[in-house]
């Protein structure tokens, strides 16, 4: 678990988009495959198990509970108020809480997890094409927001 604790919570932060629960769900989820370690068949590799199972966990959670503006609060603090890097994803995350949550998690999956189309489709359930769509596009729906939101600010000096 400690391999992987690091991703789990990258995923839940960009999938719940709070830092505190992010941190609740990880060790949600930890606990939750310890106990079922045994139901673990080898289908697919350990990473994509355990990506799937925290994946379905921020789903469940997002259903419990609205999505709250407490990013509004991370993306209106002055860069100096922060390091630049949280300041940075703090940035990156109220974007992608601007995405829908199909469009967060293909990003997540590709660019957090560091997985191949071909994990992504399986874990998503999709096929290979629609998988490579679904990223191309949640790409360009998030550099666009960015160009929006950021404009100037993101050409380099």
């Amino acid at each position: 678990m400690r391999r992987h604790d690091k991703l789990m919570f990258s995923i839940c932060l960009r999938l719940v988009g709070n830092r505190q629960d992010a941190e609740d769900i990880t060790q949600d989820v930890m606990l939750k495959l310890f106990s079922k370690l045994g139901s673990f068949e080898g289908r697919s590799s350990f990473k994509t198990w355990l990506v799937h199972v925290t994946r379905n966990a921020c789903k469940d959670w997002l259903k419990k509970k609205a999505i709250s503006k407490h990013y509004a609060d991370a993306l209106a603090r002055e860069p100096q108020e922060q390091s630049r890097i949280e300041y940075d994803e703090d940035r990156l995350i109220g974007l992608l809480k601007e995405l829908s949550p199909a469009d967060r998690e293909i990003l997540t999956l590709r660019f957090v997890a560091d997985f191949s189309l071909a994990e992504i489709a399986e874990t998503t359930d999709l096929g290979l094409s629609a998988t490579k769509m679904r990223l191309y596009r949640a790409i360009e729906r998030l550099e666009k927001l960015a160009t929006e939101t950021f404009g100037d600010e993101l050409q380099d000096p």
